[in-house]
């Protein structure tokens, strides 16, 4: 990004840097006082603000990943032939993780008072693979490109 998008990005990170440390005060000075109430049901106030937060930033960020896509595509042109592989490869990825965890769909495990069903454990293990998966192509894919611009 150069010129006017960088310095809009700079500005936008520490905006939010911000608002973290905020909530990072918020979190140990005033919300930490408060008491949960379990036998109602009732959550900590201290983690739902945390969760939110984390919650409202994936989101910011996947805007923002593909705000900044589509914009270096408007700007430098399109590839689709590019576009079209890098998004088999995820798709590939994403079937060759589900077929690992297929099997801990089934499996339901309890916690206390509930039972979470197999969905849950097993939608946590597939996204544990993919990015597994991920990770290790990411790393293969650096090494190749390393030793094949032989620098």
């Amino acid at each position: 990004m150069n010129g006017k998008s960088s310095n809009i990005s700079k500005w936008v990170f520490v905006a939010l840097a911000a608002i973290t440390v905020v909530i990072a005060v918020l979190f140990y000075l005033v919300v930490g006082t408060i008491k949960p109430n379990f036998e109602h049901g009732e959550p900590t106030p201290r983690a739902d603000l945390f969760l939110n937060w984390g919650y409202i930033l994936i989101i910011l960020g996947i805007v923002v990943a593909l705000i900044s896509v589509v914009v270096t595509a408007m700007i430098k042109g399109v590839n689709f032939k590019k576009i079209l592989v890098a998004i088999g490869a995820i798709i590939v990825i994403g079937v060759v993780a589900y077929i690992m965890s297929r099997g801990s769909f089934g499996v339901e495990y309890p916690t206390g008072e509930h039972v979470y069903s197999g969905r849950t454990h097993g939608l946590v293990e597939w996204g544990l693979n993919f990015f597994y998966i991920t990770l290790g192509v990411s790393i293969i894919t650096i090494l190749y490109s390393v030793i094949r611009s032989g620098k």
